[in-house]
């Protein structure tokens, strides 16, 4: 059994969705439970979402009740772009697993995401200068990883290929293609713990097992009552997803009332919820969207993410779903605890990172969930290019 720890949700099903990609049997649990006996074990941790001292101790409890189980390794999944207590959840893990030092392959050359002397980009373009760099919770200002990701009680050393590695410390490893992410999965030992997004995953689950299923592109199936949450605040273009048309879909974006107002009256949350339901039993597929523009009230990211978990909750206890798609990991993480689901089943990989998943709590429902940075390919999107005919009136 491979286990896995992952600061967020999506990024936990995108990993999902590789062990799919190989035929390995999977559970995602959003937290810890001692009675399972899968393939591959992910643990949902959501510690991005977490300060960095209370992310620390989630992550060395984790990993000593992982640890019980004796799995062949511990995979920590961390954002591709490197976002979220990026060294403090390492140094947890490196304390609880007794190990000194830990290999991190962030980026994914084949989404553009590269790592050249010690400098990220994103197609080509320094990180600094595309939007990550306006991201709410983590803004990365800088392109350089050494800046990005700080420690002050363990070294952390950009490394190129080829070169000497360190005996303690976090080596965040250059990755400019594939060959240079094979090079650094032939690199680990039992004294190195390995850390990374799914990209690097997925190079490692290959040295040991086949690829037998292909990702099912544009086999997208939507029931009667499909809901989409938007919640994640990354730039967005025209597109979203559908696989369904335009008049059968309507676009509702949060009352202005509920999100510029942290003191609302809880009943604005009953009339959105119920307008949706009505929405839904009428045969239409609803969006949710927050499309405000971003203000500077303390911590209202996590307070737009309660919102619409209770929303959706209060949807879901009055009609009967058949769909509900979300992106972001906060976001997914916020709904799913609301709504007490703890394990799940990848099911389905529609596209790299956007995975389908089913639980025992809600029979009937069907979960797709997507990061937040990732695009809806093509083949499974409908182009929006006139807003007003999906707006609510």
């Amino acid at each position: 059994m491979i286990a896995i720890i992952a600061d967020d949700f999506t990024g936990a099903a995108e990993i999902g969705g590789v062990g799919l990609k190989y035929g390995l049997n999977v559970v995602i649990e959003t937290k810890f439970e001692n009675n399972v006996s899968v393939d591959l074990w992910i643990i949902a941790a959501d510690t991005r979402s977490l300060s960095a001292k209370e992310a620390s101790k989630e992550i060395e409890k984790i990993t000593t009740q992982l640890q019980v189980k004796n799995p062949k390794y511990i995979f920590k999944k961390l954002d591709s772009v490197l976002r979220g207590n990026i060294a403090i959840e390492i140094e947890a893990q490196l304390k609880a697993m007794g190990k000194s030092r830990a290999i991190l392959i962030a980026g994914n050359p084949s989404f553009g995401r590269t790592i050249e002397n010690g400098k990220y980009l994103v197609d080509n373009i320094l990180l600094e200068n595309t939007s990550f760099s306006e991201d709410p919770d983590f803004p990365l200002q800088s392109s350089n990883v050494l800046d990005i990701v700080k420690s002050t009680d363990i070294s952390v050393y950009s490394i190129p290929v080829n070169s000497e590695l360190p005996e303690k410390g976090i080596i965040i490893g250059d990755v400019k293609n594939q060959e240079e992410m094979e090079y650094w999965a032939d690199q680990l030992d039992e004294n190195t713990m390995v850390a990374g997004g799914a990209g690097f995953f997925d190079v490692l689950l290959s040295k040991n097992h086949h690829e037998n299923i292909s990702d099912c592109r544009g086999c997208l199936e939507l029931g009667n009552k499909t809901l989409f949450i938007f919640g994640s605040k990354f730039p967005k273009d025209q597109n979203l997803p559908m696989g369904i048309k335009k008049e059968e879909t309507v676009r509702l974006n949060m009352p202005d009332e509920i999100y510029g107002n942290r003191d609302f009256s809880p009943e604005l949350i009953l009339v959105w919820a119920n307008q949706i339901v009505a929405e839904l039993e009428g045969g239409k597929k609803v969006i949710v969207t927050i499309e405000q523009d971003y203000s500077n009230e303390d911590r209202l990211s996590a307070r737009i993410r309660k919102n619409i978990a209770e929303m959706v909750k209060t949807v879901a206890e009055t009609t009967e779903l058949t769909d509900l798609l979300m992106e972001g990991g906060a976001t997914t993480s916020e709904i799913l605890r609301t709504l007490e689901i703890v394990k799940l089943f990848p099911t389905k990989l529609l596209y790299p990172g956007i995975i389908q998943l089913s639980t025992s709590k809600y029979p009937g429902l069907t979960i797709t969930t997507k990061p937040g940075s990732y695009p809806w390919p093509d083949n499974v999107m409908l182009n929006l290019t006139d807003n007003e005919e999906l707006e609510q009136t």
